[in-house]
């Protein structure tokens, strides 16, 4: 095709925006900065609130209620949630850390804790119930389960009896709960001798030791060895002996029991024996004289 027939051809006319269409465009184009505006100006203006109310310490913990503690006091429970500590912002605190952190104490079982913006905390406590205390060579407390919740110390205020046993107690949650439920048992069965140990050992099963007298009653079968116990005690009662030790622990035959009386040294032979002494020393004393 020639260079003339080229520009000879029509050339199609540019489509021209009319009035609407100018105004149509502008308004799309003022929607878009005004969106943009608010994506940007909104974000900014509550971050810059934020940070307006953390510098007048709005979300600074100062109200901090706690419910449920009975061993722990509240400053114990304080000083472990950190709510205390320079710096905190209850809008970032995140509960279950603070939760956690009470947990590690001694005696707590469970923390909740809630947050009420912007200077509120409630902490509610849920303690372990004590029951025993468990000697494997330290002693423990332990829960109604037989599990350990932490090394007994004079403050924790726990009577007899205490559980003791040969092996290590985080081995022996079954049998320390059966030796703790065997002393309530025998107490209630009326025993009138307070319990002061209940020993376990693989070998002997279940022994009892009261203030006189070691009382050994085997693996099982409890029921009908504290029913022989009680006959006994009123047996000894009568005639006035206490007991170094009853064996009800024999396997065969129930009935075979073997007790031995507890013997005390008359008061009369020994200051007659004193006597004697004294009476030898000054026979001494004169021989050497002669």
């Amino acid at each position: 095709m020639s260079q003339n027939s080229r520009q000879n051809r029509k050339r199609e006319p540019r489509p021209k925006l009319d009035k609407q269409g100018v105004k149509n465009l502008v308004l799309f184009i003022l929607k878009i900065a005004l969106t943009c505006a608010l994506a940007i100006g909104i974000p900014y203006g509550i971050y810059m609130y934020y940070q307006h109310q953390v510098s007048q310490g709005r979300f600074v913990p100062h109200s901090i209620s706690i419910h449920g503690n009975v061993r722990l006091n509240d400053k114990t429970i304080l000083d472990a949630s950190g709510l205390q500590m320079d710096g905190v912002n209850l809008f970032e605190a995140d509960v279950r850390t603070i939760a956690s952190s009470i947990e590690t104490l001694p005696w707590v079982k469970k923390a909740t804790v809630k947050i009420d913006l912007p200077d509120a905390v409630d902490i509610t406590i849920e303690e372990h119930e004590a029951l025993g205390i468990v000697n494997d060579g330290q002693l423990y407390v332990v829960n109604p389960d037989g599990q350990v919740i932490k090394p007994w110390t004079p403050e924790d205020m726990l009577m007899a009896p205490i559980v003791s046993t040969g092996r290590a107690v985080d081995t022996q949650a079954a049998e320390i709960v059966r030796a703790f439920d065997l002393a309530q048992n025998v107490a209630k069965r009326g025993f009138p001798h307070k319990i002061q140990e209940v020993h376990y050992d693989n070998a002997t099963g279940y022994t009892l030791f009261t203030e006189t007298s070691e009382i050994r009653l085997g693996y099982d079968r409890f029921d009908e060895r504290i029913s022989r116990l009680l006959v006994i005690d009123d047996e000894l009662a009568r005639r006035h002996v206490a007991a170094a030790y009853i064996l009800l622990d024999g396997d065969s035959s129930l009935d075979r029991i073997v007790v031995k009386p507890l013997v005390k040294e008359p008061k009369s032979e020994t200051a007659s024996a004193d006597a004697t002494g004294t009476a030898k020393t000054e026979e001494n004393k004169h021989g050497d004289a002669t």
